[in-house]
């Protein structure tokens, strides 16, 4: 129940107005039978409920949401999936009496309470400060408003309470939490794409990095004859390519909504673009996050360091489904001037939108010294096999009803493989599989994924 500035309106509980009910009943029926001891009774009855409510309401007099002020102290503003956060109220009263009441603190269901409680039920002393602090452990990623924080005043026999809800809000992030994975294995996928080391490591690749003389061993065509002479050779360094910047594309549009529960599209996206992330940082790569939807949300430019980490998993952590269809080619284009280095574009989308207009950026990229890397839903795999052997129209029905999705999506990949972009697929099961896939199929010759 909200309350204003003026006072919340007072409110009988089932007993107080039962009790008022019987009152007026017995009262009734001793003018009707003239028994004064009914009567007798019916006034005791009617007398105590009215003193008590009119004790309640000197001591509540003014309540409002004027009468309250509330503030939110060392709250946590982010968490990690499955890790902790605090939350706190802290709630203080202008009303001159004391009375029973019940603060309770409005939380999302999917922060699961660890410690503490975010309902309190005391007696509360004029002029005293009451607190709430619980510690929640988020279950899911994403923005979660908490509050408000609703006071209840009760009336001590419970016949009747006042009740009023204050804007005490707090928004908690919780960024995707992917594991902590050992370095330098050489089976794991995003070593092509960031490298096995933590230093800078210098090799044949595309990225011109310095001269140096000439050493046994080295290519004959990196030698650069024009800066050589008098007897000494000079060679051209290049960065390798394992050393290349990796963005994540993250597509937010109406499609990655395939799929149900916490296993749609653009859910097991973010869980597969979360460990390569964190692969990637772990090993001190330079890595960034573009989210868009029908047009770009949020780019954090590749880069390293601490801060630059909470950024991009930041921009994980916000990531909703639109109601809209996702625009591809306008992110690729909008990506293209300012990638200022050789990058790995890494894609989670469902590839929606103009397919020349997509296929032109990609080229475009390709001419540019980057590589795209699609991993697109698989409509089919998105959702869990259905159980009716007994009812083959209702696995027919499903068909039909995704049909048209797998047609587009199977459009888009065509243009895009035409393009040079290397596609694979992911389901519900998770995307870390076809990333491991796609980057053998599209790094080693002869090898079919």
């Amino acid at each position: 129940m909200r309350g204003d500035g003026i006072g919340a309106r007072l409110t009988f509980s089932r007993r107080g107005g039962g009790l008022l009910l019987a009152g007026f009943v017995v009262l009734l029926l001793a003018f009707f039978v003239a028994n004064i001891l009914l009567f007798v009774v019916a006034v005791f009855l009617l007398g105590f409920v009215l003193a008590a409510l009119l004790a309640f309401l000197r001591a509540t007099r003014g309540f409002g949401r004027d009468a309250f002020t509330a503030e939110r102290v060392e709250c946590s503003s982010f968490a990690r999936v499955r890790g902790s956060a605090l939350l706190s109220v802290r709630v203080g009263s202008r009303l001159p009496g004391s009375f029973y009441v019940e603060l309770i603190d409005r939380y999302p269901d999917r922060l699961r309470v660890l410690e503490g409680d975010p309902h309190l039920l005391t007696w509360w002393a004029s002029g005293e400060p009451l607190s709430l602090a619980y510690v929640v452990a988020p279950q899911h990623r994403g923005v979660y408003d908490v509050g408000p924080t609703v006071v209840v005043a009760h009336e001590p026999f419970g016949l009747a309470f006042k009740a009023v809800a204050l804007p005490a809000y707090w928004r908690l992030e919780v960024l995707p939490q992917p594991p902590a994975l050992p370095l330098g294995h050489p089976a794991r996928i995003w070593n092509m794409i960031v490298g096995q080391s933590a230093l800078a490591t210098r090799g044949s690749g595309s990225e011109f990095h310095a001269l140096r003389e000439y050493q046994p061993g080295d290519e004959p065509r990196h030698i650069a004859w024009t800066r050589s002479g008098q007897g000494t050779l000079y060679s051209r360094e290049y960065d390798r390519e394992s050393q290349q910047d990796l963005v994540v594309l993250l597509d937010v549009g109406r499609p990655m909504a395939v799929g149900v529960g916490d296993a749609e599209a653009l859910d097991v996206a973010i869980d597969a673009a979360a460990d390569v992330l964190r692969a990637s940082f772990d090993e001190e790569g330079r890595s960034g996050v573009l989210v868009f939807g029908p047009a770009v949300d949020t780019f954090v430019p590749a880069g390293r360091g601490s801060d630059h980490e909470f950024e991009a998993f930041r921009a994980l952590a916000g990531a909703q489904v639109r109601s809209e269809a996702s625009s591809f080619a306008g992110a690729l284009e909008y990506l293209l001037p300012r990638l200022k280095r050789p990058t790995h574009l890494v894609a989670f989308t469902s590839a929606d939108g103009d397919g020349p207009r997509t296929a032109a950026a990609c080229a475009a990229l390709r001419r540019a010294g980057h590589r795209l890397h699609l991993l697109i839903p698989d409509v089919r795999a998105m959702y869990p096999p259905l159980e009716a052997p007994d009812r083959p129209e209702a696995t027919d029905a499903v068909r039909l009803l995704l049909e048209r999705e797998v047609a587009r999506s199977e459009r888009a990949v065509q243009a895009l493989e035409g393009a040079g972009a290397a596609v694979g697929y992911f389901g519900r099961q998770g995307a870390l599989g076809a990333i491991v896939a796609l980057y053998r199929r599209r790094t080693t010759p002869g090898v079919v994924a």
